[in-house]
């Protein structure tokens, strides 16, 4: 059985695809970037990616996961 640490890794990495592809999607059928309910809306699907990429993060972080040359922390940066 796998670990629920990795499932859960794969839950929210799913759910931060599908957050990315959702925007993606958006600006494939935006045709007037000066709309203003076009700028409502990408303003809420940057923050539905913001929240999806901190949850995959944070699921990683709690799995114990670590990559110091891409850590946010490594002094080298």
């Amino acid at each position: 059985m796998t670990d629920k640490s990795i499932i859960t890794i794969r839950e929210t990495a799913a759910a931060y695809a599908e957050a990315v592809r959702t925007t993606q999607r958006f600006f494939d059928r935006l045709e007037d970037g000066a709309d203003p309910s076009a700028l409502v809306e990408y303003a809420t699907l940057a923050e539905r990616e913001k929240e999806a990429e901190e949850a995959r993060l944070d699921a990683i972080v709690a799995a114990g996961f670590e990559v110091p040359s891409i850590d946010e922390s490594d002094s080298d940066s």
